[in-house]
């Protein structure tokens, strides 16, 4: 698993009309394959009396996929994939619906406005970076709570839940390759419970 990719922060959806044309461009991150062609078939579901449904979305570098859906071929697709490539994107769906006004925008006219519908998208859904994580437990009597606490938060960690029982159990996600041991151990004489649960990115 890399350790850390970009894609987009949220769905967002924008309309642009460009010679009567509606272009309603919608984009969601997804995490495979499925999850990008259900957020397709959604879209597509949604607006079924729609001249065309271009789509492409990006995996990973080795999983990629656009269709023109009937527009001339590599004038829809294509730029809608080059825009998430550009970007440098990952794990992002991109479905661009053209409702036809009646004026035809040539080879040229459709790649730019497919170019245009799917770079507003993206910019309206904000990009994020996402780093890969390993799940920590952490097990300490409640004397070394504060100093443990402390420690987690310098090294980056995510806490998750704290639950108080006979010792302080604390959930975190911290990002991979931190290594928080010796620290935990220094802060509470050696006196700490370490566990490790999934990888998950955040």
């Amino acid at each position: 698993m890399q350790n850390s990719f970009y894609t987009i922060r949220r769905a967002a959806e924008v309309e642009v009309v460009i010679k009567r044309s509606k272009f309603i461009a919608a984009t969601s991150p997804v995490d495979d394959e499925d999850a990008a062609n259900s957020f397709i078939d959604h879209v597509k579901d949604e607006h079924k009396r729609a001249t065309h449904n271009v789509f492409a979305y990006v995996i990973s570098e080795q999983v990629q996929r656009c269709s023109d859906d009937g527009e001339p071929a590599g004038t829809a697709g294509m730029p809608v994939l080059d825009v998430i490539r550009k970007q440098g994107l990952e794990r992002t769906a991109v479905v661009v619906t053209r409702y036809f006004g009646g004026i035809k925008l040539g080879a040229g006219g459709l790649v730019r406005a497919y170019t245009e519908a799917a770079g507003k998208a993206i910019d309206a859904a904000g990009i994020v970076k996402k780093r890969l994580h390993q799940e920590i437990f952490v097990k300490v009597d409640y004397q070394f709570f504060g100093p443990v606490k402390r420690e987690l938060e310098m090294a980056g960690a995510l806490i998750k839940d704290i639950a108080y029982g006979e010792q302080v159990s604390i959930s975190c996600l911290l990002p991979l390759g931190v290594d928080i041991s010796p620290q935990l151990s220094g802060v509470t004489s050696g006196q700490v419970e370490l566990g490790e649960g999934k990888c998950c990115y955040v």
